[in-house]
């Protein structure tokens, strides 16, 4: 390679970076801030100061109190803690009327499926309506995204249920305290970013289990059957086995369900409109806007519809027993009280560590499938700026303060945030009037409630459960990344078997396990290039940071090439770029030290180039002496560095040539005087 006007070409060596070099050619006016930008719950805005500060070499008492000040004690964080007082100094009254209208709407679909999640989860139907006015209340203070409609879901209700069974009721209500501790905990450590260890495979192939599970959980109420089963093997077989019990008239009654929910949700974009030959008089027009705001009605109010003239035909008939009732329902508010941390019976008493011990894994699944639910709600509908640590601390306290009422647990709801979403909600306040509508229904609907037909509330789940179903997911997943089809099948596969709580442990581990293996193999850019000098030397550049499952493979792969210049080892060098090395550990610095101590046994010098000072602290941290540590900041610098390597080791080998050839010749001479003397 040849010099131009005096300079090395640095963009045929090293490649041009995009056009972005390093300025003045220094490591130091590289920094990581450059490019870091901000997280997208805020995490790294928040943490800016503390990072500068850990970067000083000492931190005082005072700084400690202005980071911890700055961070937690100023206008804006209690603006951001407490979401209400940005929305409710400017509150009007047309946010009051579209709140209303949104609360309205919400709540002729939450109590509905409040009724027929609180039997999904096998908990009296009260319960239902319990975790479903809690929540509104707490996340209209609390929560961040005025289209999130938090109360029970299917997915909670499900993996809710085989601690019911186990527990009862206590399990349930202790169950929501201990999820939503962790959640507030999460919040409080700024720790969102565990929810981004859940890949879309994962997340797929479990919505889709959880679907079918939902669905054929409730095939025992929609035939009128009656037997217990916890998973879906288990009910397959025991739905099998009592096909001759089937209830004609509980059938009968949730097929014709079916067959007026199902097309209606799959309409519920239908609009009517106005014919395109504008011929359409005035009349017309609004007699489309009165069909359009019917049809809207009939949509958002369908499972309050089924339950209505359900109830009504079962009524009538209630003295012939034909249907299955849900029975009765407790009238009233729940007390406030505390999560039952023991259980005592006449025969048994259970203390805390056993029942935690019976929770187990389902206490932190819960949580992050709550997390995860309400978080991906709310970031479908927030336009702006999504503060993930407040839903979290949002999430986490309506979990806590609901279980005080009875409730089970609690997430953002996909279908009611999205009525919630279309029927105009301005501010938060919507879910106070959804709430306060369900405590209505409480203390007057109750007593009417006990005539609904449980194969109503089957069909509600039902037709809530199968738009849940992704089926062109896998050959999406297959025709992007065939390795992302692994936590699909492991998770979806589990799910089925075992248990929905332990296919998403299944999904996340498989998922971090192929995370890990794609860390432990970076790709390693390895070229053979020689200096203007004519000095060759081996240009390596990993493609992101190198951490301890790596380093021994870069040294694999860089020993691979050695062998091929072995005719030149005496003069060869490795140059590491480090440009895309942001981080290390303490077992990759040790893994340089002693790959840096191999190579000079083979004579090889080993030089660094673009290394970040955060990386240099982590290799000298390890006590590589001095002289075998070589960082360069400039091309010219490693240029210089190995023409200088390669002088010193011609030296070497012209000084031990003459030293040899002095050895030689005192040896002979002396081997000719001894022959001499011995003639």
């Amino acid at each position: 390679m040849n010099e131009t006007n005096g300079k090395y070409p640095y963009e045929k060596i090293f490649g041009s970076n995009n056009g972005q070099r390093f300025k003045g050619n220094k490591l130091n006016d590289y920094h990581e801030s450059d490019l870091n930008e901000d997280s997208e719950d805020g995490r790294d805005r928040d943490t800016s100061l503390m990072l500068d500060l850990e970067e000083s070499d000492e931190m005082t008492v005072g700084e400690c109190c202005l980071w911890f000040r700055q961070r937690y004690f100023t206008h804006e964080k209690l603006r951001r803690r407490l979401p209400f007082l940005s929305w409710l100094p400017n509150y009007s009254l047309a946010d009051l009327k579209g709140d209303v209208i949104a609360g309205l709407s919400v709540a002729f679909t939450i109590v509905p499926q409040g009724l027929a999640l609180a039997v999904l989860a096998g908990l009296p139907a009260q319960y239902g309506l319990y975790t479903s006015f809690m929540g509104c209340f707490v996340y209209a203070f609390l929560g961040s995204c005025k289209d999130v409609a938090v109360g029970p879901t299917s997915i909670m209700a499900i993996i809710v249920a085989p601690y019911v069974m186990m527990g009862g009721v206590e399990y349930s209500i202790l169950l929501a305290f201990l999820a939503g501790c962790i959640q507030f905990l999460f919040g409080v450590l700024n720790l969102g970013f565990i929810v981004d260890f859940i890949s879309y495979p994962v997340i797929s192939s479990f919505s889709s289990a959880a679907a079918i599970t939902i669905a054929a959980s409730q095939l025992k109420l929609l035939f009128g059957m009656h037997f217990t089963a916890s998973r879906f093997t288990d009910t397959m077989v025991k739905v099998a086995a009592n096909l001759t019990d089937i209830n004609p008239w509980d059938t009968g009654m949730g097929v014709a369900c079916l067959l007026f929910l199902i097309p209606i949700q799959l309409a519920k974009d239908f609009r009517f409109r106005p014919s395109e030959d504008g011929m359409d008089t005035k009349a017309r027009h609004r007699w489309y806007q009165f069909l359009n705001s019917v049809w809207m009605m009939t949509v958002t109010a369908r499972n309050a519809l089924v339950v209505i003239i359900g109830a009504l035909i079962a009524g009538y008939y209630s003295g012939s027993h034909l249907f299955t009732l849900t029975g009765q329902i407790r009238t009233g508010l729940p007390p406030f009280q505390l999560p039952p941390f023991s259980l005592h019976t006449n025969t048994t008493d259970t203390a805390f560590g056993q029942i935690f011990s019976d929770l187990g894994t389902g206490v932190f699944v819960v949580a992050l499938l709550g997390l995860m639910e309400s978080v991906a709600v709310a970031k479908a509908f927030e336009t702006a700026k999504l503060d993930a640590t407040q839903e979290m601390l949002a999430i986490g306290t309506c979990n806590i303060l609901g279980s005080c009422f009875g409730a089970f647990a609690a997430t953002g709801s996909f279908s009611r945030s999205a009525v919630n979403h279309n029927s105009g909600v301005r501010t938060p306040f919507g879910g106070i009037v959804t709430g306060g509508l369900v405590l209505l229904a409480l203390s007057t609907l109750a007593p009417y409630f006990q005539y609904i037909p449980q194969t109503v509330l089957a069909t509600i789940i039902i037709t809530a459960v199968i738009f849940m179903l992704r089926p062109l997911d896998p050959f999406l997943i297959w025709h992007t990344n065939k390795v992302d089809v692994l936590p699909y099948i492991s998770t979806f596969v589990v799910c089925l078997l075992l248990g929905l709580e332990y296919g998403i442990v299944a999904g996340i581990g498989s998922s971090l396990i192929i995370l890990l293996y794609q860390m432990a193999r970076p790709k390693v850019f390895i070229v053979h290039k020689n200096t203007p000098d004519g000095y060759p030397f081996l240009y390596v550049k990993p493609d992101r940071s190198v951490f301890f499952p790596s380093i021994e493979y870069m040294k694999v792969k860089i020993n691979k090439e050695l062998p091929d210049c072995r005719e030149m080892s005496s003069k060869i060098a490795v140059v590491l770029d480090g440009e895309h090395m942001f981080r290390a550990d303490s077992t990759f610095a040790q893994g340089v030290k002693n790959m840096i101590s191999s190579m000079s046994d083979r004579r090889v010098l080993t030089v660094f180039y673009n290394l970040r000072k955060s990386v240099v602290g982590a290799i000298q941290g390890v006590g590589i002496p001095a002289n075998d540590f070589h960082n360069c900041r400039t091309e010219h610098e490693v240029y210089h560095l190995i023409k200088t390597h390669n002088k010193i080791r011609v030296s070497r080998s012209a000084s031990n040539v003459e030293t040899l050839f002095t050895q030689s010749t005192n040896s002979c001479g002396h081997w000719i005087s001894q022959s001499a003397q011995a003639y």
